[in-house]
């Protein structure tokens, strides 16, 4: 049996995610409520299965284009509107349905609509696919590690962990800038960052910030040496990119191009800001990737590594072409980083 493709379980954990939301509020609703309500869990488990199918399978980005509170508020309505059909549908087949609308009796399609009970659980199927979109959503704005270290207090004192670093920053982003104008460059950068999402799934990355036209990826240390996935990212990225060149040249009359840089080690993750708070990292890995993409340009590489990092993948050789080391003196750091530009040769 072939093993699941990281798309595929990412969109299994959005599933999963949408299901265990919806319990958790279902469950709190009932016991603010008073009843017992323990033989439904299962269709309240099932109604988060259906709102996360139709939000991932169906609407997928047809809201995407939408401000944020219109994203939110057109699922809601799409899930609950589709989530009445497939009642009334199911009634309309058989009368004899085990709602907990009436304790005894069957009752007509007419009855059913015409009962305040009806009406009361309705509000509370909307009000707990909304509960659960919007806890999703917030997941998705503000990443999934940010959101749970916001929730579980991680990172309100610094933590030390091993992690992999990867930033790419667009080459000419000035020149294209003057070229297309504030609101064109805008959504060139955007459009840019959507076609990622495929690339960033399959190599089980994180996008840790957006510093203008630059990205900053992250992995635990053990998920990015997995499958080489630190150095992949950036050519999936450009691959999926090629794949769309005419498309961006046609509206936007240019093709982005990326360089980056790949390095890993200790880096402290906290918590930072009181009004604005962020989880930021610091540390002198991050010193040192901002460094070795300054010098991508001078030394002609579209992705340098540092050989510290390598030491740890051996068998990336086995896939990529790397040049002889190059020393990048990095400030404040008492010795250098030694660096190799990378290609792949094999997919």
């Amino acid at each position: 049996m072939a093993a699941l493709t990281s798309i595929t379980r990412y969109k299994l954990r959005k599933v999963l995610k949408y299901m265990l939301v919806t319990l958790g509020a279902a469950a709190v609703l009932t016991l603010f409520s008073g009843n017992s309500g323990r033989s439904y869990l299962g269709a309240w488990a099932l109604l988060g299965l259906w709102t996360g199918v139709l939000e991932e399978f169906l609407f997928g980005r047809r809201f995407r284009s939408l401000a944020i509170p219109l994203q939110f508020l057109g699922k809601v309505l799409a899930v609950n509107a589709l989530t009445l059909a497939l009642v009334a549908l199911a009634f309309a087949f058989d009368r004899q349905q085990n709602l907990p609308l009436r304790s005894e009796g069957t009752f007509s399609a007419a009855e059913m609509f015409g009962m305040s009970q009806f009406y009361r659980l309705m509000l509370r199927v909307v009000v707990v696919t909304s509960i659960a979109i919007l806890v999703v959503q917030l997941e998705e704005l503000m990443g999934r590690r940010m959101f749970l270290g916001f929730l579980l207090g991680r990172y309100e004192k610094p933590v030390a962990e091993e992690r992999v670093v990867l930033s790419i920053d667009l080459v000419g982003s000035t020149a294209l800038a003057e070229k297309l104008g504030d609101l064109r460059y805008y959504r060139f950068l955007n459009t840019t960052y959507s076609l990622m999402t495929d690339a960033l799934l399959r190599n089980e990355g994180e996008i840790h910030k957006y510093v203008g036209d630059e990205v900053i990826f992250t992995w635990p240390m053990e998920t990015g040496l997995r499958g080489q996935n630190c150095l992949d990212l950036y050519f999936d990225i450009m691959e999926r990119i090629d794949a769309h060149a005419d498309e961006m040249q046609r509206e936007f009359g240019a093709v982005p191009k990326f360089r980056g840089a790949v390095h890993g080690g200790r880096v402290i993750v906290a918590q930072i800001g009181h009004i604005k708070r962020a989880i930021d990292l610091s540390g002198d890995v991050m010193n040192s990737v901002s460094r070795m993409l300054g010098v991508c340009k001078d030394m002609k590489a579209d992705l340098l590594v540092s050989s510290e990092l390598l030491g740890r993948i051996p068998q990336a050789s086995e896939r990529f072409k790397f040049t002889a080391e190059s020393v990048v003196p990095v400030k404040g750091r008492r010795r250098e980083v030694r660096v190799q530009a990378v290609e792949r040769v094999e997919r």
